[in-house]
């Protein structure tokens, strides 16, 4: 993958969780890497097609620490999934679903199909790790696991999301709530 193809990613990712997806243009872009506009298009001709390649870019990294993650406990896997939201809560980004799932009906087509795909992605291997840490005994809570993961996703997204709102430490009192809602008391 090229350099420049790696920038406007990078870049339209970044706008797309501090401003949202309709709130940057190409120009936008060129003008902050630098490049014409032309450059953007050669690697992306649409905005559709950016919005695309930055969802399943994020689906892939997903599936990158799927291979890491089975070498975890289920505790740990938990807790490196509640890091991705802690990193962009960070940066003072929204989640990549957050930033997208409030404008879902404007978006083009594609991209919703593509954002449907992550989140059952995403929820689909937060619920593995709920079910085999309850199998194990490593967890222990009484709602479904898939229930329990819609549960877990829900609050991160939101907490990232009012922690930029409120200006307060809403994400950790929120993560402390979670780890400690899953815990086997023995």
């Amino acid at each position: 993958m090229s350099g420049t193809r790696n920038q406007i990613l990078a870049l339209g990712e970044e706008f797309i969780r501090t401003r949202g997806f309709h709130a940057f243009s190409y120009k936008d872009i060129s003008q902050k890497l630098d490049i014409k506009n032309a450059a953007v298009h050669y690697h992306f001709p649409t905005k559709e097609d950016l919005g695309v390649a930055i969802i399943q870019e994020s689906i892939h990294l997903f599936e990158n620490k799927e291979e890491q993650w089975d070498q975890l406990t289920k505790k740990e896997q938990l807790l490196d999934f509640i890091d991705i939201y802690q990193k962009s809560k960070d940066k003072g980004w929204s989640c990549l679903m957050g930033a997208l799932s409030s404008s879902t009906d404007a978006l083009p087509a594609l991209m919703q199909e593509k954002l449907r795909d992550m989140a059952e992605y995403i929820l689909d291997r937060l619920t593995l790790t709920l079910k085999q840490g309850l199998q194990n005994g490593e967890f222990n809570f009484s709602e479904e696991p898939r229930a329990k993961a819609q549960l877990i996703i829900s609050s991160l997204l939101s907490s990232v999301l009012l922690d930029k709102v409120m200006k307060e430490d809403i994400f950790n009192s929120i993560v402390k709530t979670i780890v400690q809602s899953v815990e086997s008391h023995k």
